[in-house]
């Protein structure tokens, strides 16, 4: 420990760990951006150094920071001019392309800080940010919220990751990447990009040990295409001149595809998954991969409700995400587990809140230092106000309640708001 940053002992009448069972009369023992250690609280307050300065919360919940595990911060400039919710998919995207042309490469970055500050403003410790090039670096400690950078590809008439993306952007990225666990790649989705690439930005993240995200199954149209060839995206790739004519449909899901493709296993992310069928749940099932739900974004583009108790039911490692703000109301994520809660209403809170903490962060691949209350993680914590009435068993759905009326507060000193 160095000695120009205080020691602070965080105790509150509920500590949550999400790892491991709620502890009542909790404490959370921090130092600068990590935890020292965590249980109850007179352990802790023994293991304390002299000098250590104590916060008491009191009726409160000692949380982790929430993970947001899909995002699209390049668009929160988007806020308001899409009226949602959209009838489907084609007219919403017809909306995106409407405005996006009026977005440059700096007012996209502006989007990012100004994504950014939402998300701390809101309980966000990090998040998965899908980036199309404007900002690939991870944001700076000064800004709040941190970013896992999914540096996103797509191109259906390319031949592989280097004609997608360009040798030069390629390499600039892949040097950002070595200085940085908190960056990745991402393809679009099987019917905006070509097998080959897929299977590139894949081969990257094996060979370097990184998640990998694609978005899967998110819409009717997709899985036309997919099957048939015909409908929706193929007329989409033609209007925009990326059709390839080499290209034959595989008849199949998009995950059924993805599996052939061979990149569907532990460290691969699948976002939306509103069009599972039983053999795609068994191949998820089968490869163990993540899956983030957006519910609130499927709802506004009238997409369908994904089986979240499905992927709950299976084991598999699954988030919430808030997608962006073109098909989205906000990026608050405990406005996204509540919304969660009322449409399921038999998932339990634990799960929901387990979905935007600690499955979030493996999904992302980030539970190394986020998404649970754990010696040697990250300090970025929330106390949650919590009535005293509050009992165990309605302790995660008080937090996820009190969370999305505002109720809670940063409680280290490095990311106060």
């Amino acid at each position: 420990m160095t000695t120009r940053e205080p020691t602070i002992l965080h105790r509150a009448s509920w500590l949550v760990p999400v790892s491991s069972p709620p502890i009542e009369d909790g404490a959370v023992l921090v130092h600068g951006e990590r935890i020292v250690s965590a249980g109850d609280y007179g352990t802790v307050r023994s293991q304390a150094p002299a000098g250590t300065c104590e916060h008491d919360h009191g009726s409160a919940a000692l949380v982790p920071g929430l993970v947001n595990a899909h995002t699209h911060l390049e668009l929160t400039g988007f806020a308001g001019l899409i009226p949602l919710p959209q009838p489907g998919f084609p007219a919403w995207l017809g909306k995106v392309f409407e405005h996006r042309s009026a977005f440059s490469i700096e007012s996209m970055r502006r989007s990012i800080d100004q994504g950014l500050h939402q998300l701390t403003a809101s309980g966000t410790a990090i998040c998965g940010d899908i980036n199309n090039g404007s900002c690939l670096e991870p944001a700076p400690k000064t800004s709040g919220a941190s970013r896992h950078v999914f540096f996103e590809v797509l191109g259906f008439d390319r031949q592989g990751l280097t004609d997608a993306v360009g040798l030069d952007m390629l390499n600039a990225f892949a040097a950002s990447a070595r200085r940085s666990p908190a960056m990745s790649l991402a393809a679009h989705a099987a019917y905006s990009t070509s097998p080959e690439v897929i299977r590139d930005a894949k081969g990257w993240c094996r060979r370097t040990g990184r998640v990998f995200s694609i978005h899967a199954a998110e819409h009717a149209e997709e899985v036309e295409f997919l099957r048939s060839g015909r409908g929706f995206c193929r007329e989409l790739l033609q209007g925009l001149g990326r059709w390839a004519a080499r290209w034959s449909p595989p008849g199949m899901s998009a995950l059924a595809y993805l599996d052939r493709l061979g990149v569907l296993d532990r460290q691969t992310l699948v976002v939306h998954a509103v069009h599972f069928d039983g053999e795609d749940w068994e191949i998820a099932r089968r490869r163990g991969i993540s899956v983030c739900f957006c519910p609130r974004s499927n709802h506004n583009l009238s997409a369908g409700p994904p089986d979240i108790p499905r992927a709950l039911g299976l084991g598999l490692v699954a988030a919430l995400g808030t997608d962006s703000l073109a098909s989205n109301t906000d990026l608050d994520l405990f406005r996204e587990a509540v919304f969660t809660l009322d449409q399921y209403p038999g998932l339990s809170p634990e799960a929901v809140l387990a979905m935007i903490t600690l499955g979030g962060a493996t999904a992302i691949g980030q539970a190394q230092s986020f998404g649970a209350i754990e010696a040697g993680k990250s300090s970025r914590l929330l106390a949650v106000a919590i009535p005293e009435s509050a009992s165990h068993n309605h302790l995660a759905e008080s937090i996820l309640l009190q969370g999305k009326r505002g109720a809670w507060k940063w409680v280290s000193s490095c990311t106060n708001v």
